[in-house]
């Protein structure tokens, strides 16, 4: 779906803890780079190709890959990317970058997470942990906080930490487009803000990922790609505010 020049949201089908979901990874390119925001699932590299392609963008023409976050769902199709395409640069924040090279264990593999899932049948639980446990890849660059990319129109990277310690927005300067990650959603078509149930370090909790979100502030935002949920353009800023102010979590259970 095209939202303005040279940014598409890509539509990515997705089957996870036997639920049927859409995520919503982002493409930007210029004449130079081709920049695709979070992955997906390994099963989703085909569908990855067709949609540039509809777009007007070969495949053969990526340059790089940014994660938004360590969790599977962002960063699980990397390795594929990588299998055809090895020179492709995986781009991360700092805080994040252990935890997406598989250096420490990735947060949302802990008891609590495999709880949830003990009621699924049994080769989909291994099929979850193989993810989360072989989805490791090389971070060749980190991200830091104000960081300005000069590539595709321009990108600033905003750390919003809380739901992972190494969360980042991504701000597309010359759309005002806002890759939120997952730290905006959309939910019955309103806007929340992050998963009330974070991955992050022990002692930090929703609220703080709530509060991150105050730097939003400081954007001129005219649209919103979220993770979960796709494009909101209603007022963007306004509906930040409005998360930031009522504390309106995310949960997928909803």
């Amino acid at each position: 779906m095209k939202i303005a020049n040279n940014l598409e949201m890509l539509v990515l089908p997705m089957n996870v803890m036997g639920r049927e979901r859409i995520v919503y990874p982002t493409l930007i390119w210029d004449n130079d780079f081709v920049i695709l925001i979070d992955t997906g699932i390994p099963n989703n590299l085909e569908t990855i190709k067709r949609q540039m392609e509809a777009a007007g963008v070969s495949f053969a023409r990526l340059n790089a890959v940014i994660a938004t976050q360590q969790d599977i769902d962002h960063v699980a199709g990397i390795k594929g990317i990588l299998s055809e395409k090895p020179n492709v640069v995986v781009l991360a924040h700092e805080a994040d970058k252990p935890y997406i090279q598989g250096d420490i264990k990735v947060k949302r593999l802990n008891p609590k997470f495999m709880e949830r899932i003990k009621d699924l049948p049994e080769h989909e639980q291994l099929r979850i942990v193989d993810m989360f446990e072989n989805s490791d890849v090389k971070v060749n660059t980190t991200l830091t906080d104000g960081e300005e990319l000069p590539y595709c129109g321009g990108i600033t990277v905003i750390h919003t930490p809380g739901h992972t310690p190494g969360h980042i927005c991504l701000y597309h300067q010359s759309s005002k487009t806002l890759i939120a990650g997952d730290a905006l959603n959309i939910l019955h078509g309103e806007l929340v803000g992050p998963n009330e149930d974070p991955m992050s370090e022990d002692g930090v909790n929703a609220n703080d990922a709530i509060n991150a979100l105050n730097k939003l502030n400081n954007y001129d935002i005219e649209n919103i790609i979220t993770y979960h949920g796709g494009l909101f353009n209603d007022k963007p800023n306004e509906a930040i505010r409005e998360v930031i102010r009522d504390r309106k979590f995310y949960s997928y259970l909803k």
